[in-house]
Parts: structure tokens; sequence; C-alpha cells
């Protein structure tokens, strides 16, 4: 897995960078909260993104969440100060966040692959609520245009459901294509 570690180049950044490594991750670039983090990025095109800062700014974190919604990543931050605030801006920024005072590659290993299982996690629940607010949009639609035909056509709702249906098979095109022709034909 390819890794790009976000450091300010803090004391650690080696010890981290090593660390990292001997977790069995390959560190593709280090940059800094100063550099183009988009560009790194697209450049790189890394597996996950680790912010390795003792204190990083509130802009960093904005970056890295911004970054993360336009090129969804796992997106993992090790600190060694137990600050609370910080914490929680990073996590509201959707990045998982650890405090910790002694890095071992296990451990770095395992906070890694739970925070890409969370990731997958959630990409999935994104999905999936994607497809359900679309499937609601086209019912919505289907059942507008099944009252069109009701009003216009003096059908029952059965009838008016299968006229479109059968139209639909006919032209072998979904049944919400049908409807929003008759929904632009009563528009028109």
């Amino acid at each position: 897995m390819r890794v790009l570690l976000v450091d300010r180049h803090s004391a650690r950044l080696s010890t981290l960078r090593a660390v990292i490594e001997d977790a069995g991750f390959d560190v593709a670039a280090v940059v800094s909260d100063q550099d183009d983090l988009y560009a790194a990025v697209e450049r790189l095109a890394p597996d996950a993104i680790i912010v390795g800062a003792d204190s990083p700014s509130r802009d960093v974190l904005d970056d890295v969440a911004t970054l993360g919604r336009s090129y969804p990543k796992p997106l993992l931050m090790l600190s060694s100060q137990d600050d609370r605030r910080l914490m929680a801006e990073a996590s509201d920024a959707g990045i998982a966040a650890y405090v910790m005072e002694g890095l071992s590659p296990a451990l770095v290993r395992s906070l890694v692959d739970v925070a890409v299982r969370q990731f997958q996690q959630v990409q999935n629940l994104r999905a999936e609520l994607t497809a359900a607010r679309e499937t609601l949009a086209d019912r919505q639609v289907i059942h507008r245009a099944k009252c069109l035909l009701m009003e216009h056509e003096s059908l029952s709702e059965q009838d008016a459901y299968r006229a479109m249906r059968r139209v639909s098979m006919d032209r072998a095109q979904p049944m919400v294509e049908i409807a929003r022709q008759i929904m632009q034909r009563a528009v028109d």
C-alpha cells in the first residue's frame, strides 16, 4: 500500500517514516503542510494519507478534509499530543485521529488497516445512500407521470401504471424514462 505522509518535517519525521515503512507500507512521498497536497495526491495516487504532525494547523486539517472529498482516500492522523479539541476537529474533518506516544510498526499497521476498513464502509454507505436517493427520485417521477395519466386520460391508478409499463416494454426503455417523457409532453 502506497502512503502519502503529510508532515511539517517535525523532529520525529524520520522515526515516523521508518515506522510506517517497517509496518510494510511504501511511503510514496513526504509533503509539507505548505506544499500543494492536491498536486501531490494527483501525481502520486496514494492508497492512504497519513498526517504526522505534532500540532497540525486548522488549515492543514481543512486542506486534508477537502482533499478527501475531491480524492477520496483513507485519512489518518498520528499525533504525539493529547489534544482533545484537535482530535475532535480531525474527526469532524473525516480524519481518523490517534494519539500515539510510542510508535510501533504493528500498531501503525493496525491503525491504517482500521482506517482503510472504516473508509471502505463509509464509501459503501455513501454509494447505498446515493442509490436509494436515485431510486426514490425515480419513483416520484413515475408517480407524478401516473397521476398525469390518471387525470388527463381518466385512467385508474392500476391502468395508468400498466400503460406506462407496456410502453416501457415496447420501447425497451426504463419506466422512469417513459415517465419523464409523459411529464415533458404535459409541459409542452
